[in-house]
């Protein structure tokens, strides 16, 4: 059993769901996958391959013989920059749980968020044909009054809220 949380503090309440998230969808044949954070790395290490390179050639060159390298290489990282912005801001969002049926048919995407001083866990369940159930878990329905997550409730939740987005498909 894990250690016991303090259910009046919403942010540690959700630390605790989210990080549950892969072990319940595990239970219910769901493996995670880790596009999101692919493309994101990708991104970032582009990021830092053009400011290697940058400063590389400012080392190596004279000053007047890379300017224009320089005007293309601070353009690059500029416009990388705002696709990194636009990917966590737009694409990324608050996605805590990315994944897949073990057979492949299913996908699933899964945000979360919180209001500091209300006790519900906002939870958005989208699936591959962007269809998306929004749920609001009430805390002591899943935490005990001493603090420890009860996992089973919280499993019957979440297949709760995958038969809903299930349903929404038909």
């Amino acid at each position: 059993m894990s250690k016991p949380v303090n259910v009046y503090s919403i942010s540690q309440v959700s630390q605790v769901l989210n990080e549950s998230l892969p072990g319940v969808l595990a239970r219910l044949g769901y493996t995670e996958t880790f596009e999101l954070v692919d493309q994101k790395l990708l991104i970032g290490y582009s990021i830092a391959l053009v400011a290697a390179v940058s400063f590389f050639i400012d080392k190596r060159f004279v000053h007047d013989d890379i300017v224009h390298y320089q005007q293309v290489l601070v353009g690059a990282y500029f416009v990388l920059s705002v696709i990194f912005w636009y990917f966590k801001k737009y694409v990324e969002k608050s996605v805590v749980y990315s994944g897949k049926t073990k057979n492949g048919n299913a996908t699933i995407k899964i945000s979360t968020a919180y209001e500091e001083g209300k006790p519900q866990y906002s939870v958005m369940f989208t699936d591959k044909d962007k269809k998306r159930v929004e749920s609001k878990l009430e805390i002591n329905t899943v935490f005990s009054a001493e603090g420890y997550l009860q996992t089973d409730l919280f499993l019957e939740w979440v297949k709760q809220q995958l038969a809903t987005l299930d349903n929404k498909k038909q």
